[in-house]
């Protein structure tokens, strides 16, 4: 049994998309391909929660390990997470700290999720970072600048402790991505098809698929 387990915020979650978001895409196409009737057993964890921010999200991940990694399952290195969170962080107002997070406090807690990842034996892959709309933000002031600089955090931390990272932010925004947001920060249906068919094809690119397959 294979799991892939999720950690990120409402994109993730899926707000605003008839299908469930990205992560329900994943699901489904997982369940298509390799589980019903293919004889596999992926199972896939949606962890998202609105609002999140990275310190937060490192305080509960360690026990949301525990819960769905058994001690039994601890040697099992078939196992994937999925880091895609960061952009509430970026947010010098974002409603659920009211502060920007702190770039070493941000990046110190990151590192906490990677150590906890690894005692479980886990693969790690980082989703970059999305263009926002300003001129959607309700009074939260969310900028694509502010988004840039922590999405190079994520590359930074990337990059030290060896894990791949899918670059999102500027391929997105090349394609007017924005334009696809029902606020803010939240994709449309579109928008989530268009995160999903990304990641699909970075996971494989990256042979994840192949390498959950148990044998």
């Amino acid at each position: 049994m294979s799991k892939i387990i999720v950690a990120g915020d409402s994109i993730a979650y899926g707000k605003w998309d008839s299908k469930g978001g990205w992560v329900a895409r994943l699901r489904n196409y997982i369940d298509e391909n390799y589980n019903i009737g293919k004889g596999g057993n992926f199972q896939v964890y949606n962890l998202g929660i609105p609002g999140e921010i990275v310190p937060r999200l490192s305080e509960r991940f360690e026990k949301e390990l525990e819960m769905r990694l058994p001690e039994n399952e601890k040697t099992n290195k078939k196992n994937l997470v999925i880091f895609a969170v960061g952009i509430n962080d970026s947010c010098p107002n974002n409603w659920l700290g009211l502060k920007q997070t702190p770039e070493n406090e941000f990046k110190f807690s990151f590192e906490n999720m990677i150590n906890s990842a690894r005692k479980y034996n886990c693969k790690m892959v980082v989703i970059g970072l999305t263009p926002v709309n300003s001129e959607k933000s309700k009074g939260l002031l969310f900028s694509d600048n502010e988004v840039k600089k922590y999405d190079r955090y994520l590359s930074e931390i990337c990059r030290s402790n060896q894990i791949p990272k899918l670059e999102l932010f500027d391929d997105l925004y090349s394609i007017n991505f924005s334009n696809l947001l029902v606020d803010a920060v939240h994709p449309n249906d579109k928008g989530h098809e268009i995160m999903f068919e990304k990641i699909k094809e970075y996971l494989t690119s990256q042979k994840l698929f192949e390498y959950l397959i148990v044998e």
